[in-house]
């Protein structure tokens, strides 16, 4: 073959391969409609990494000074007898149930290893109020929906506070009594006394330590441990003051309004109830009327001191309380008069 003819081949070999390369192309540009599509900058998706935004870690314990301040203000006011919702009725009772699971399971246990125990129903002991009706005030609670009898006695050793749920629904008892300071200072009673009961009681294992004494074979006198004074002052963490706050049963939530926080903070630091303290396992029924034993005296309560008494409600399936804040009056003979607080909180 001569070189003109080669030549001539290879030249249609490259037009025929240059040919072919075109219509490549342009087949793929018909299958490839998106290269026609003019780019926009609205919600376009971007393929590529993520800016790396540096982490911050907030200190929230600034804010939390800050509401736990203005929270410290409420106190010794109306405030303190505002309702306290403590969450779904039957996850309250189911907390307070797993706290005496141990107790009762060494109670069982003391039975099978011979330490105690006994099958036989024990019925609630009950005292006599010393403080006669006729020295006894009515309260009634702003909403109309509960009422309250109570008087109050001042002895040489501490001060008795005794009341009677006059009105309630569904037959409240004694959530819990306390005093409550300007500064902060809550006082909590020594023990309680139960005077009284609804139509039908039913009596638990006790979670807090209850002391009894005997005398001859006969209970004179029991006492249930309780915090006695409070750390006085501003709301510390020592006190359980926090921005965060949880029911049982229910989301963890932030707290940042004072009053909010301030009954948050009421509720953790009153803990076990008085109707549970006394050793009643329900929050209804039980106890009607009982005392409250202070171990204080007048002189060393600051003025503009308060007297808080709570019962218990269920309404709409959640436990609540009905509370009554009130200025005390010390009277002849060491008896105490009562003033509801105005501004009280339905």
């Amino acid at each position: 073959m001569s070189n003109s003819i080669r030549f001539r081949h290879l030249s249609l070999v490259l037009l025929l391969a240059l040919g072919l390369s075109s219509a490549s192309q342009a087949a793929i540009a018909e299958l490839s409609p998106v290269s026609t599509i003019v780019p926009s900058d609205k919600g376009g998706f971007q393929y590529s990494e993520p800016t790396p935004y540096p982490e911050l870690n907030l200190d929230l314990s600034p804010i939390e000074q800050q509401v736990a301040e203005q929270a410290s203000t409420r106190c010794a006011t109306a405030l303190a007898a505002a309702p306290l919702d403590l969450g779904d009725a039957d996850g309250f009772m189911s907390e307070l149930m797993g706290k005496a699971a141990n107790a009762a399971i060494g109670q069982l246990l003391g039975g099978f290893l011979g330490g105690g125990g006994s099958s036989s129903k024990k019925k609630p002991k009950l005292y006599k109020d010393p403080i006669k009706k006729k020295f006894k005030q009515k309260i009634d609670h702003p909403s109309g929906d509960a009422r309250i009898l109570i008087g109050g006695q001042t002895y040489s050793d501490g001060l008795l506070l005794s009341a009677r749920v006059d009105k309630a629904a569904g037959k409240g008892t004694f959530h819990t009594m306390f005093l409550e300071q300007p500064d902060c200072t809550r006082i909590w009673p020594e023990r309680y006394l139960g005077y009284g009961l609804w139509g039908s009681w039913s009596l638990s294992v006790s979670v807090t330590k209850t002391t009894s004494s005997y005398k001859n074979g006969e209970l004179v006198d029991r006492s249930v441990s309780k915090s006695g004074w409070s750390k006085s002052g501003d709301f510390d963490f020592s006190r359980g003051f926090s921005l965060w706050d949880q029911l049982p049963g229910e989301d963890l939530k932030m707290i940042l309004n004072a009053d909010d926080a301030y009954l948050a903070q009421l509720r953790r630091e009153i803990d076990t109830p008085a109707w549970r303290s006394m050793g009643y396992a329900e929050p209804t029924d039980g106890v009607r009327s009982a005392g409250g034993m202070f171990k204080v005296i007048p002189e060393q309560l600051a003025p503009g001191t308060i007297a808080v008494v709570h019962i218990t409600h269920v309404e709409k399936g959640r436990y609540k309380t009905v509370g009554f804040p009130l200025d005390m009056v010390f009277g002849e003979e060491g008896r105490l008069t009562f003033e509801q607080l105005s501004g009280s909180a339905e």
